[in-house]
């Protein structure tokens, strides 16, 4: 029992020192790929448009699941920014600033939509669907104008 304890525990240290040297000392946090992100919010969108009201608890969790998942996106995109803030020119900065912010209101109208759905019966399941949808779509739009490539300006401040 305490070799296989033993054992165990050589094999954690193991697998958590490679996962660390591989990211250079940083564990093994992933940027998020914004093609695919916006990829997986397309599938998500049309996931939803399909269910029933019948269908409403599977409904429910896979966009609770589809919600939770933007915000670690949007947490590891936040992450990202900053990390690069510096090399940011000024206009960048301020672009990068608004679109995240538009993000992060989507998202939270999103919420309330999210919660709509949850509450809808059979006579507003579709109309609640179509306005969650409507939400997701926004939200998808601020994702993908956040992830839009940085336009290259002469105003960085490292170069002043």
């Amino acid at each position: 029992m305490t070799h296989r304890l033993l054992a165990a525990a050589a094999f954690m240290l193991v697998t958590t020192a490679t996962s660390w040297a591989d990211t250079q000392g940083v564990p093994n946090v992933k940027t998020p790929d914004p093609d695919k992100v916006a990829v997986q919010m397309e599938d998500t969108l049309e996931d939803i448009q399909e269910f029933t009201v019948e269908q409403k608890n599977d409904a429910m969790r896979t966009a609770r699941h589809a919600l939770d998942d933007l915000d670690r996106q949007i947490t590891l995109l936040q992450s990202e920014i900053d990390s690069g803030w510096k090399e940011l020119s000024q206009q960048a900065r301020l672009d990068k600033q608004s679109a995240m912010a538009a993000l992060k209101e989507q998202r939270a109208e999103l919420e309330t939509r999210y919660q709509a759905l949850q509450q809808a019966g059979a006579d507003n399941w579709e109309a609640a669907k179509v306005k969650f949808s409507q939400g997701w779509e926004a939200a998808k739009q601020s994702w993908q104008a956040l992830n839009a490539p940085v336009a290259e300006g002469t105003d960085n401040p490292e170069e002043h």
